[in-house]
């Protein structure tokens, strides 16, 4: 059963309510997110990082310039953060270095001393993510960010006041490769940044950007050790014996992944949630449009063989979904003053649905588990978006239809392949892979 309204004692419906289903796990989470006053040991507020040096900044005002209401807070937000920010150590070579290796070292440094933080009963671990980083500019190169962002914003201000709205340039809007990490892990993407830096020796600029990437690598094996190392300190102080053997099985899975592979659904959720933490505190979120992309497709070899096997029911596959659901919602913390995002429009995305590369339709068992975890779950984050096509099944039309009624108007239905397809193809996309596009931000596509 999905309660996703009910009448209070005047009469009036009242929206944002969970489902009688939920697991008691699932709703203590739940209940304790949308806390916000009582939750002082764990907000997920912004965390600003600087170098220290007087001309930092850790704000890019002209990402925010959408409605006009909003411009004259610019310069406050800006100040008040590098007045809040935390110095980092940096190390003794950090300013003879290029700037992308510079912000890699930094990224490096404040993922040694973000807070790390396990909430009771959850099952995937992961929080502390909202961030305002230095753009790890020296004194030259401020100033002359400076002069050419003073013109910009003032430009995009100018448009506001005109009416054309939205001229911010805005962060996120990326659909990351998460199939890979989950399928090679980060172990991976170091190995062939080290390769590349043999076979590109004479490029710099690439030169750098593999040493930048290494960097980043080490320091996701390094910063999710540090969540290792605090759940076993739990586990050990655990008298439950059960929620002990949790705390145990969530330390080996963070000791495997994301620097290897995942084999299971529970490894590849709780792999997923810590690369899409990672993407997110190195991109200073919250910021609109990161995307999961198509996550019933690259998730249901796992889910189907951990289902079929008897390593996991379909009642546990949908807590830890749900469990992984509610961390997304934390974004909204940055704001202070507790509205959970009930009016926020940032967003994380997933792509479910859609068709495969012969015009077939893709929807899978794990395609109606995400909606049931939505529905039951009643939550903002993560958005989704349905690909429907003309070989959409009648049933699944239903379904969804059933699940804007219950969900206050969403999922968005994204009935664009019969275009997208095409146009991606155009713009040079393999035929082979064009079909499997994600949606990001509003209703952007992209690809991996």
């Amino acid at each position: 059963m999905v309660q996703v309204a009910k009448k209070s004692v005047a009469g009036k419906f009242e929206t944002w309510e969970p489902s009688a289903a939920l697991s008691p796990r699932v709703k203590k989470l739940r209940d304790e997110y949308f806390d916000y006053g009582n939750r002082d040991y764990f907000r997920n507020e912004v965390m600003p990082y600087t170098t220290g040096k007087p001309w930092d900044q850790v704000f890019v005002p002209h990402y925010w310039i959408t409605v006009p209401e909003e411009n004259d807070f610019l310069k406050p937000i800006c100040e008040s953060l590098l007045a809040l920010a935390q110095k980092v150590d940096l190390p003794a070579n950090f300013w003879d270095e290029p700037l992308i290796v510079r912000k890699a070292l930094f990224l490096q440094q404040v993922l040694r001393v973000i807070p790390v933080q396990i909430l009771e009963d959850e099952l995937i671990v992961g929080g502390q993510f909202n961030t305002s980083f230095s753009l790890c500019l020296n004194q030259k190169e401020a100033a002359e960010w400076k002069k050419r962002e003073d013109e910009l914003v003032e430009k995009e201000i100018h448009l506001c006041t005109l009416g054309v709205m939205n001229c911010g340039s805005i962060p996120g809007h990326i659909i990351p490769n998460y199939p890979r990490i989950l399928k090679e892990g980060f172990k991976s993407v170091k190995a062939e940044a080290e390769e590349f830096l043999k076979k590109k020796a004479d490029n710099q600029e690439k030169k750098d950007l593999a040493r930048a990437i290494m960097i980043c690598c080490d320091s996701v094996k390094e910063f999710v050790n540090r969540y290792v190392a605090e759940v076993k300190k739990l586990a050990e102080l655990e008298k439950e014996s059960q929620r002990r053997e949790e705390l145990e099985r969530t330390a080996e899975i963070c000791e495997k992944v994301p620097w290897n592979p995942a084999e299971s659904f529970y490894e590849a959720l709780q792999s997923l949630w810590l690369t899409h933490m990672l993407f997110m505190l190195a991109e200073s979120y919250p910021g609109p449009g990161l995307s999961h992309g198509r996550i019933d497709q690259y998730l249901y070899p796992l889910y189907r063989n951990d289902i079929d096997s008897g390593k996991l029911t379909r009642m546990e596959a949908k807590e830890l979904v749900e469990c992984w659901m509610i961390k997304h919602n934390y974004v909204y913390d940055f704001a202070r003053y507790g509205v959970n995002g009930i009016s926020s429009g940032f967003g994380q995305l997933m792509t479910l649905g859609g068709q495969g590369p012969k015009g077939e339709d893709l929807t899978n068992d794990l395609t109606h588990l995400f909606l049931e975890a939505i529905e039951e779950l009643d939550m903002l984050e993560p958005k989704r978006s349905i690909r429907i096509h003309k070989n959409t099944p009648d049933d699944f039309l239903l379904r969804l239809c059933e699940s804007i009624q219950k969900c206050h108007g969403s999922p968005f239905l994204m009935n664009f392949d019969g275009i997208v397809i095409p146009a991606l193809i155009k713009e040079g996309i393999d035929p082979k892979e064009a079909w499997y596009y994600g949606v990001v931000g509003c209703i952007d596509k992209s690809d991996y």
